[in-house]
This record gives C-alpha cells, structure tokens and sequence, in this order.
C-alpha cells in the first residue's frame, strides 16, 4: 500500500496521487483572462489579480464570482473566503475609496 496522499481533481473528482503537478484553470477576472494553479482562490488572491500592489489603508474591495465550482455557483465572496474555481470562473472585483 503506498503512503501516497490522494487529493480530488476538480473536473472529473477522480483522485490524483499528491506530488503531480496541479491543473491549471482559465479564470476572468473584471474581463481579463487569467490562469492560476490552484483550487480553492482566497479573497486576497482575486484581489491581487485585479489590482496587484498594495492599496490603501482606506480602500475596500467587493468581490462577486459565478460559474465556480463551489456550491453555490454564484455569489459574493467576502473577506476570509474561499472559492473553488472551474475553468470559465468569472470574478468582478470593485475597489471602493472611503474616506
């Protein structure tokens, strides 16, 4: 028996031995293509993929996504969560000043 970890891919929920490479999904964010190696994404990561660099102390991002690969497909991701993505997950990221 090996001592292998198995982890789930995201299209099929076959389980593949961990140490492969992972897939990679083809994800929009705010209409632009992008592709990440990893499910699930933190609400920091989009973040970081619609607006790279650090931000001030005073702006507050929203981040809605659909056709995910969590239940639910849809809906607004807050600060702290996650999202398993699919290929075709869109996200709409919107960066608001306080003042």
């Amino acid at each position: 028996m090996s001592n292998e970890t198995n982890t789930t891919t995201e299209e099929t929920g076959a389980a593949r031995p961990e140490g492969r490479p992972a897939e990679k999904f083809e994800i929009n964010v705010n209409g632009r293509h992008k592709t990440v190696n990893h499910s699930p994404l933190t609400f920091d990561e989009v973040v970081e993929l619609a607006f790279p660099g650090s931000h001030d102390p005073n702006v507050v991002f929203s981040v809605t996504y659909s056709h995910a690969a969590s239940a639910p497909p849809a809906g607004e991701l807050g600060q702290g969560g996650t999202v398993e993505v699919r290929n075709g997950t869109r996200f709409n990221v919107t960066r608001t000043v306080q003042s």
